[in-house]
């Protein structure tokens, strides 16, 4: 990655050509989206740069690849939508990313300055109560303001080039989305490309002086040093915040027993001798449980404590507060004292100042590891699909697993080395696997990682987004899809309501025949997707 080239000539450029040279300058190759009236004249300037677009079948889709893109490839997301009918269907995939800590700069193409200013009722634009009165054309802006750690909205070229890499560099910060709202008639605007030389977008900023989170890196090594009896619980936002090279590098320093929430499975390498399981709280295996409940020092690190992270909020029972220190992005937690600084500047240096000689000797202790096997009358069992998929998955896959039965059984399986576990597993929005699987495998494309993407879902989900699949056709990537063929909503019939109508779908769907309805040949059935189609798994 370094400065985008300019030559001399280029004294000005248009403000879409400055967005999106801006966004290849920061070594993001793709965006998604869908095109509409609004967004038109931007999408022209794309082909400026060496930036692919993928567009998806629906914005919604769309969104949900951008979000995949950005787990995988650990930059960012780039949407472009249309204002209104497309920015408004795409919502949910946004809010999944807020949700979820994922980056996405979402640019939405708006009706013109000159439209906004005398509130003319436009297409796209929702009329006031009235429709006598002016049409208020920042709706949609003051809808996504909760789910936004920024909104651009842009009335002239003034500063533009420094608002959208303000707006970047928030997206980059917070790992949230970000909106840009782009007046259609400002984006072929002269501006100055000069700031396009400026990398610095991606330096994490400094809240505080080097001095105190040495300090504080000390106190924390400190705790360790003193424990007899540690731990390592490691959670997803050590993952969003590019910190995993640096939790695995202090695992093999000091061999602390170390396991994965519910959220951060995958970000350990759990062929490690020190890596112990998945625990989350009283959903966890009890032998798992127990030993957490006897360390003296828990070191809960990237930690995103919510309903489902925590096995219904009992991820601390039987640990006492003083043996906690809980770190992320928003404050390092040492017992009863917290401290306002990112562990993006505290784990470096807890790592690179660790002395092996202070390490206290401790016990790693040796579960069992089993999947226990229940007997039944089904066909095929959900500890029966556990263990099959123990044995089957790979050293590197990437898995993407949607919100169905398999994602919660994932805990009880131990990855191969370098498997990427990919979900939505607090939002747990149905159907945003398929669509994210494509922006994952696109981001592996990009990244030269030849390995296998494996999608699991379930019925129920598929079809929610399954028109997604003519993305991988049109495009040549290959997933191996494994659909569990439920006829409903098996989550929610465990939940309640097991005979109910209400958790049915249509059943029966000629699921390998649908690579054919989205244009893919025989020849390319053989290679593309394999479908297991599973009856009902309980």
């Amino acid at each position: 990655m370094g400065p985008f080239p300019l030559s001399s000539a280029q004294s000005h450029i248009p403000l879409g050509e400055y967005i999106f040279k801006r966004i290849e300058s920061l070594d993001v190759k793709s965006v998604f989206g869908v095109p509409g009236d609004f967004n038109l004249s931007l999408l022209e300037h794309l082909y400026s740069t060496k930036l692919k677009w993928y567009g998806g079948c629906n914005e919604l889709n769309a969104g949900y690849s951008a979000d995949g893109y950005a787990r995988a490839s650990h930059k960012f997301g780039v949407l472009v939508t249309t204002y209104g009918v497309g920015s408004l269907s795409s919502l949910n995939a946004c809010c999944g990313a807020w949700s979820e800590f994922v980056p996405l700069l979402h640019i939405v193409g708006t009706t013109s300055t000159e439209q906004k200013s005398s509130g003319e009722l436009t297409h796209h634009v929702a009329p006031g109560r009235l429709i006598s009165s002016k049409s208020d054309h920042h709706i949609y802006e003051t809808m996504v303001e909760r789910l936004a750690c920024k909104i651009e909205s842009l009335n002239s070229v003034d500063d533009a080039p420094e608002k959208i890499d303000f707006l970047i560099k928030e997206i980059m910060e917070t790992k949230r989305p970000g909106y840009l709202f782009l007046p259609c008639n400002l984006v072929n605007i002269p501006v100055s490309p000069l700031r396009l030389k400026d990398l610095d977008l991606y330096k994490p900023m400094e809240i505080r002086p080097i001095e105190y989170c040495d300090q504080l890196a000390s106190l924390v090594l400190s705790k360790i040093y003193s424990s007899s009896a540690p731990c390592m619980l490691v959670d997803i936002l050590t993952d969003r915040f590019k910190l995993t090279n640096e939790v695995r590098t202090l695992v093999r320093k000091t061999n602390i027993p170390n396991l994965s929430t519910f959220m951060g499975k995958s970000v350990l390498d759990e062929t490690e001798i020190s890596y112990i399981g998945d625990y989350n709280g009283d959903a966890s295996n009890k032998e798992v449980q127990q030993f957490v409940q006897t360390c003296d020092l828990v070191l809960h690190i990237g930690a995103f404590y919510n309903e489902i992270n925590s096995g219904k909020h009992t991820l601390y029972n039987g640990i006492h507060p003083d043996s906690l220190i809980i770190m992320n992005h928003e404050n390092i937690i040492i017992g009863s004292t917290s401290f306002d600084v990112s562990f993006v500047h505290i784990l470096p240096k807890i790592v690179s100042n660790f002395n092996p000689s202070k390490l206290p000797q401790f016990t790693i202790p040796r579960l069992e590891h089993d999947i226990e096997i229940n007997p039944s009358k089904t066909a095929i069992t959900q500890s029966q699909l556990m263990s099959s998929l123990q044995n089957f998955i790979q050293p590197q896959d990437t898995i993407v697993v949607d919100t169905c039965s398999v994602m919660f059984g994932l805990p009880d399986l131990r990855f191969p080395k370098d498997v990427k576990l990919i979900g939505q597993h607090f939002y747990l929005s149905i159907g945003m696997a398929l669509p994210c699987s494509f922006g994952v495998a696109i981001a592996n494309r990009e990244m030269g990682i030849g390995s296998r993407v494996i999608l699991l879902e379930g019925d129920g989900s598929a079809q929610m987004t399954i028109q997604e699949l003519s993305a991988f056709i049109r495009h040549g990537l290959s997933p191996l899809i494994l659909l569990l063929n439920n006829h409903g909503y098996t989550v929610e019939r465990a939940i309640k309501g097991a005979d109910r109508s209400y958790n049915d779908i249509m059943p029966d769907w000629k699921w390998t025949k649908l690579l054919n309805t989205f244009g893919g040949g025989l020849t390319k059935l053989k290679h593309l997707i394999k479908n297991l189609l599973l009856t009902k798994v309980v």
